[in-house]
């Protein structure tokens, strides 16, 4: 018997039951933070495409979003790898958080999507900066739980800041290769 790809009414009480009842496992600092960047894009989506604060937010906006997804989905595929065969209850659990997070990273950009067009390049390059800088402050001060999994804290908080850094970099380089103002 083939199982159905649309979930029962079962199927969701179980799954909400499971998240109540293990709420540690997806309630964090970093999900609560990606929350507020999602409502904070659904927020900036409501505004009219041409009111200035879309040139300002919007690509700032997604580019936090990019890196909290694609971050995200790097270290629990990481961690998927690393601990399968040792434990690998707590590997997958991890890893569908880490898929989840990119999904709502993926919703917040698709909801910024018509604000994201027709910006310059120096834009998407302040962006990055902006990017950088928020994802810098967050792994510093508060460091996601889940970059201690397994005590690979200093590993992963030491990779995720040479992340940050070659993003830095890459905005200073494409900052002064930008052709200036007109």
């Amino acid at each position: 018997m083939h199982a159905s790809l649309v979930p029962t009414a079962n199927d969701l009480a179980s799954l909400v039951a499971y998240v109540l009842g293990n709420p540690y496992l997806f309630i964090s600092s970093s999900t609560v933070m990606t929350t507020g960047l999602v409502l904070g894009a659904v927020a900036v989506s409501m505004v009219p495409r041409t009111a200035p604060v879309m040139r300002t937010v919007a690509p700032p906006l997604a580019m936090l979003l990019l890196y909290f997804g694609v971050g995200s989905l790097v270290l629990a595929t990481e961690i998927l790898v690393r601990f399968h065969d040792t434990i690998p209850d707590a590997t997958e659990t991890q890893f569908a958080s880490g898929v989840g997070h990119l999904l709502e990273a993926a919703a917040g950009i698709a909801v910024l999507t018509p604000h994201l067009r027709f910006r310059s390049r120096r834009t998407w390059i302040v962006g990055n900066a902006v990017a950088v800088a928020y994802w810098s402050a967050q792994v510093l001060v508060l460091t996601p739980p889940w970059f201690a999994f397994q005590g690979q804290f200093d590993a992963i908080r030491a990779a995720a800041l040479a992340t940050l850094a070659a993003g830095a970099l890459i905005s200073a380089v494409l900052w002064r290769a930008a052709p200036p103002r007109r």
